[in-house]
């Protein structure tokens, strides 16, 4: 097998649709329950990528087949799982407005401890987890730290006397392997290596919540341009956002070919992921770690 993990940085607010409304809003993101950590489901995301191959790649329906699986224009004929198996992209970092510097990206130890499984898989070693109280926070520089506390959206946060080291060396991998030195993204890279800020459980909730990006749309009537539907709450993924998913290529297609195919698709491409993409919203750059093959077990 070939394991893969994808970082998507948010290019343009992304709204990746729940089954459900929630309090006023009536087009929320998708979110985990137990968490309510903003997440895009494995299977939005498939079908995302499903859609980028027919249209980037312009392969042929068999191709997509292959890689992606049957379609739902497949059912009732015989049908397949594809060879590639696509995992939940889960929030790494998400932007929240501060008093200074504009904004910051916030993080946790539980969206850390579930990256540092995923860069296990790819047998990489990477750093601790630092540990925060659940009711203050921690910064990955000192320009963080020079106030008592730091307002952080909604919130006022303590974030200790100095930097945390750690959290300093993960905001410098998260800045190479997830925004890159490229251009027009180097200056971000180099906010984030500096503007990373982990936060405990009694906080996390509360950013992740409301400083999230909502909508107020309406529909007009054809040819009246008076409202016909409306108004009704749209919320979004600020642009800017990180999230991390595993990918697998199984079985007989762990090939060079396909692989190859992944690689062109996904890493430094601008996907279109979520709903809204006529009003230029769902725009994320993929970027793709290198990848550790692992051989079949034998028969």
């Amino acid at each position: 097998m070939t394991e893969f993990l994808l970082y998507l940085y948010a290019e343009s607010p992304v709204h990746t649709g729940a089954a459900d409304a929630a309090d006023v809003l009536d087009l929320p993101v998708q979110r985990e329950a137990a968490t309510r950590y903003p997440v895009i489901w494995g299977q939005s995301l498939k079908g995302a990528l499903r859609q980028a191959a027919t249209e980037t790649w312009g392969a042929s329906p068999d191709q997509v087949k292959a890689v992606f699986g049957s379609s739902i224009e497949d059912q009732g004929q015989d049908t397949t799982p594809g060879v590639l198996a696509v995992g939940d992209a889960q929030l790494v970092a998400m932007p929240v407005p501060t008093l200074h510097g504009t904004f910051a990206w916030v993080t946790t130890d539980i969206a850390l401890g579930r990256l540092v499984r995923k860069y296990s898989v790819l047998r990489r070693e990477v750093h601790p987890v630092p540990e925060v109280a659940r009711d203050a926070g921690c910064a990955s520089s000192d320009g963080w730290t020079k106030a008592d506390s730091e307002v952080l959206g909604p919130c006022l946060v303590e974030l200790g006397e100095s930097k945390d080291e750690d959290l300093e060396r993960w905001a410098g991998l998260l800045a190479a392997d997830a925004v890159g030195q490229d251009a027009g993204f180097a200056p971000f890279a180099k906010k984030l290596s500096t503007d990373l800020i982990m936060v405990g459980s009694d906080i996390a909730p509360v950013l992740l919540a409301e400083c999230t990006e909502q909508a107020v749309r309406v529909q007009l009537a054809s040819g009246s341009k008076t409202v016909q539907n409306g108004p009704f709450y749209s919320e979004y993924l600020p642009a800017e956002t990180i999230l991390a998913s595993a990918l697998t290529l199984r079985g007989n297609g762990d090939t060079e070919q396909n692989r190859a195919a992944v690689r062109d698709l996904l890493d430094q491409r601008l996907l279109r992921i979520g709903g809204d993409e006529t009003l230029g919203k769902g725009l994320m750059w993929g970027r793709l770690l290198d990848v550790v093959t692992t051989p079949e077990p034998a028969a």
